[in-house]
């Protein structure tokens, strides 16, 4: 800190200080520069008060720490005055104050106005020969500020945040969630610094997902190795009156209609083995659940037969253990229950309201399969007709097979000329969706025979003279035919509400029968390319596209389909030669950011953690490990911020002025143009949406900062005109 100020002229560095204390300064009158500053204690530990000042012109009052060798060091803070006197002034500083802490305050002088004071200008005021420049001593009563914490129960909203109404510390901190466990607090899924003081509505993002009805517990925890991450060996819990300060609170879902699926298809068990079913996908979205297996009565759902638990997701091929093995042929439900109360246990009996009935569009979300037992010492062979829905288009399925022993599974085209064979073992007896590799791409329509080979000599490659068909009892060839298809080209988009940023785009699903590139452009001007992606063979599902530019409420948007031919992109065709093109409406809501960051800190640094779109992730130079990283925003787009470390570090937006810093934008309050109508500043505790207006460009905009810790915490805006699109 004793390097801050080395470009000031050492000789004045070096010469006495004026006393503030002891003898009665000359009266105001007899002075040409003037400074006092009182052995204070302030009301707040990051603000000092200036008694009184009087300058010859227009400057600066600064405030400096004390260096090692009791010298002035680090400005902490200033304030800029005119020419003339003044009193009882607020200087805001860069950090909080340490009791009995030395500081220094200087006057510099400018021949400018204050407001474009340079460091250039600067000018160390001279009063009578000296160097207008005063120490003084704070007292700072850290025991006023009782640690305390007060949690309540809450709706998540969004579902990976909660909200600690008030948190108190008399020391920086920690602010700590945890899972429970019998009761007690259990794994760290979320954390916040604090720095020593009071806080209300603290955000706190968390590692996941909570629970609907979830205990979680709030913890304070003493910062004990300062610009690290929270560490609970080190960081221990603050303690009142011999007790930890920790409060409990249940968090629940918001009341959001559920979205979930099941599908279960009919399957063969040996009955040898009937003591698990498979479910062939599953969807459980914004909740945990379970997929509980009932036997059937007359229709709906019997006795129960098994449970599992999953967390939210997408579920495939899921093999849920029966509680007993199954006796004979059977129809049997799968149904899916939310798990609530979060407990880990299934508890529904269809009267104590718990772990209910998932219901989707009025209906329970439940499938029905039948199970068919089978003898493995009868062969059997099962093909289905089937679609390709993805590369490679040299395979096929084979849906069930029946057999004890080795033997392979060899496919014919319709010229009975081979395509491929598959080696299948002897165990289990009852094998299901068997991929066969042929060796060469399926023809749309074309009819396959797949044959039952034994396998004369294990080990070896299959041979067609020693490994011969496998005979039933009636002397048959264990057989089945199916057809296979390829996909057609089409396209489904739906209207959509872009409420998070409105330069995301979500189309529903394309069948790409082809190489295919998808292209996105407006109605009312179809020469600009708005989006695009590259989709190969397939069927490709809630595709997410970056819009190169901010979208307008009521759009009409038209998605199209293109394929290459000769280098030339040309329109793709569905199977009536149709080009494979659709409209849709977009609506923007009022205040809909076009990028939303979310800052984190790395120590006493800021990171940008995550932009939304990821397509715009470059304006974030060097990425979301990057400390501090330069910012590049776009003239007339409007921006979004969920800043998770606001309440130790609330951000600021504007120009550094020599020692002081031009606050044009705030998170809490002050900024020159937060009011302003055309920027539209909304904040909302952790939260702040902003439009880059011209006038704030103008005003000179080029850094961010953290109002509490602003000399680390800082990095650089670049602003320019919006990224042109490219030509169709």
């Amino acid at each position: 800190m004793k390097n801050a100020l080395r470009w000031l002229s050492p000789l004045l560095l070096a010469v006495p200080l004026s006393a503030c204390g002891g003898e009665d300064p000359p009266p105001f009158d007899a002075r040409e520069n003037l400074l006092t500053i009182d052995d204070q204690s302030p009301e707040v530990p990051d603000a000092i008060i200036v008694a009184s000042v009087l300058a010859e012109s227009a400057g600066y009052v600064v405030i400096h720490d004390a260096d090692n060798e009791g010298e002035p060091g680090e400005p902490l803070g200033s304030i800029a005055v005119d020419a003339g006197s003044a009193t009882e002034l607020t200087v805001e500083l860069a950090r909080p104050l340490l009791d009995q802490e030395l500081l220094y305050g200087s006057l510099y002088l400018s021949d400018d106005d204050a407001e474009t004071f340079e460091p250039n200008d600067a000018l160390l005021a001279i009063d009578r020969g000296e160097p207008v420049r005063v120490s003084f001593t704070v007292s700072i009563e850290v025991g006023e500020i009782i640690p305390a914490l007060v949690a309540e129960d809450q709706i998540a909203d969004p579902i990976n945040e909660v909200v600690i109404s008030r948190a108190a510390s008399n020391v920086n901190a920690w602010l700590v969630i945890r899972t429970d466990e019998d009761g007690e607090p259990a794994d760290v899924i979320g954390s916040a610094p604090l720095t020593a003081g009071t806080y209300d509505n603290v955000r706190i993002a968390l590692d996941r997902d909570v629970l609907d009805e979830e205990l979680l517990h709030a913890s304070l925890h003493i910062d004990a190795a300062p610009e690290d991450a929270f560490d609970a060996a080190s960081d221990i819990v603050v303690m009142v009156d011999d007790a930890p300060v920790i409060g409990s609170f249940i968090v629940t879902h918001p009341e959001l209609q559920p979205v979930a699926s099941i599908s279960v298809d009919d399957q063969s068990l040996s009955i040898e083995a009937a003591d698990s079913v498979v479910i062939a996908g599953a969807e459980l979205q914004g909740f945990a659940g379970w997929i509980a297996i009932y036997a059937d009565d007359s229709g709906e759902p019997g006795e129960l037969l098994a449970s599992e638990l999953f967390p939210a997701g997408e579920l495939e091929n899921i093999t849920i253990p029966l509680d007993a093995p199954l006796a004979d042929d059977a129809t049997l439900h799968a149904r899916i229950h939310q798990e609530s109360p979060a407990d880990g246990n299934f508890t529904f009996d269809g009267e104590n309201g718990e772990d209910p009935v998932v219901i989707v569009d009025e209906e329970a979300v439940m499938a029905t399969f039948d199970v068919t037992l089978i003898d493995p010492s009868a062969p059997q062979l099962t093909a289905e007709d089937q679609l390709l829905e993805s590369l490679p288009l040299h395979e096929v399925t084979i849906a069930e097979l029946v057999y004890d022993q080795q033997g392979w599974l060899v496919i014919y085209d319709a010229e009975n000329t081979i395509l491929g064979a598959v080696a299948v073992a002897a165990e289990p007896a009852v094998k299901a969706n068997i991929v066969a590799a042929l060796n060469r791409d399926i023809i749309h329509g074309e009819e396959l025979r797949v044959v039952l080979h034994n396998d004369a000599a294990a080990g070896d490659a299959f041979d067609l003279s020693a490994d011969l068909p496998v005979l039933d009892a009636t002397e048959s060839g264990i057989e089945a035919s199916f057809t296979v298809e390829l996909l057609e080209n089409s396209l489904e988009a739906r209207d959509q509400s872009l409420d998070v940023v409105s330069t995301e785009l979500r189309i529903d699903v394309v069948h790409a029968g082809e190489s295919v590139i998808l292209e996105i452009f407006a109605e009312s001007d179809e020469s600009a390319l708005l989006a695009e992606a590259a989709l190969d063979y397939g069927i490709h599902q809630d595709i997410v596209l970056t819009v190169g530019r901010p979208l307008e409420d009521g759009e009409t948007l038209i998605a199209q389909l293109f394929t290459r031919e000769e280098g030339e992109r040309v329109p793709a065709e569905d199977e009536d030669g149709d080009p494979v093109r659709v409209t849709f409406d977009v609506t923007v809501p009022e205040g809909t950011p076009a990028v939303f960051f979310t800052f984190s800190a790395n120590g006493l640094n800021y990171r940008v953690s995550a932009v939304r779109p990821a397509g715009f992730a470059s304006i974030v130079e060097g990425g979301s490990n990057a400390d501090n990283p330069a910012i590049t925003l776009f003239n007339g787009w409007r921006y979004g911020i969920n800043n998770i470390v606001y309440s130790a570090n609330p951000l600021q937006f504007g120009l550094p002025d020599f020692l002081s810093y031009t606050v044009l934008l705030s998170q809490e309050s002050g900024g020159s143009y937060d009011n302003d109508s055309q920027i539209n500043r909304v904040a909302d505790g952790q939260r702040l949406w902003f439009t880059l207006s011209q006038d704030l460009i103008d005003a000179g905009l080029n850094t961010y900062r953290s109002r509490k810790t602003p000399a680390l915490m800082r990095g650089t805006i670049t602003t320019q005109g919006a990224p042109a699109l490219p030509a169709r």
